[in-house]
């Protein structure tokens, strides 16, 4: 217990840090990307005409971390970078579970099959029975990542040597 306890008390690797950006866009993507046909968007009649801009648009959530993980770039100083993650880990969260709302699939007992009380089976009306589609909650998955970069941000613990100490001016050399 207690070397769990150091292990989370210590700042992962850039490297470490780095490669799980890349995987959280990758698995955001995957999300968004596999079940993009099953989402359906909670918007305003405003902006219903914009929906599948919008639906795009969603995989800007997954590019952004993608992009920093692969670059290694750094835009702001330590605490501009958690304020950043926790807004991003917040944004998440909303999305998540006010925006993205899944098309419901149909279901046997929500299919119309017409039975007669002659007790025979009828072979058309069982061939054209399909079984439902399950699909994922994508906006329930996108809203639990989210925690990742809000814990990110509180703790500060994911965020690069080279965000540390960025544009830094050192004014005493010691010894």
């Amino acid at each position: 217990m207690f070397k769990f306890i150091e292990f989370l008390q210590k700042r992962p690797s850039d490297r470490t840090i780095l490669n799980a950006r890349m995987i959280f866009g990758v698995v955001i993507a995957l999300l968004l990307g596999l079940n993009f046909s099953d989402i359906t968007l909670n918007l305003p009649e405003s902006l219903k005409m914009y929906g599948l801009q919008i639906q795009y648009g969603l995989f800007i959530f997954a590019v952004v971390p993608f992009f920093m993980g692969a670059t290694g770039i750094c835009l702001a100083k330590r605490k501009y970078v958690r304020i950043i993650q926790i807004i991003f880990g917040i944004v998440l969260l909303v999305v998540g579970n006010a925006l993205i709302d899944m098309k419901n699939a149909p279901t046997p007992e929500s299919q119309s099959v017409q039975t007669q009380n002659t007790g025979a089976l009828d072979y058309k009306t069982v061939a054209e029975t399909t079984t439902p589609h399950k699909s994922l909650n994508v906006g329930f998955w996108i809203a639990l990542l989210g925690i990742f970069p809000l814990g990110a941000g509180i703790t500060g613990k994911c965020i690069t040597s080279k965000c540390i100490k960025y544009k830094e001016i050192i004014k005493k050399i010691r010894v």
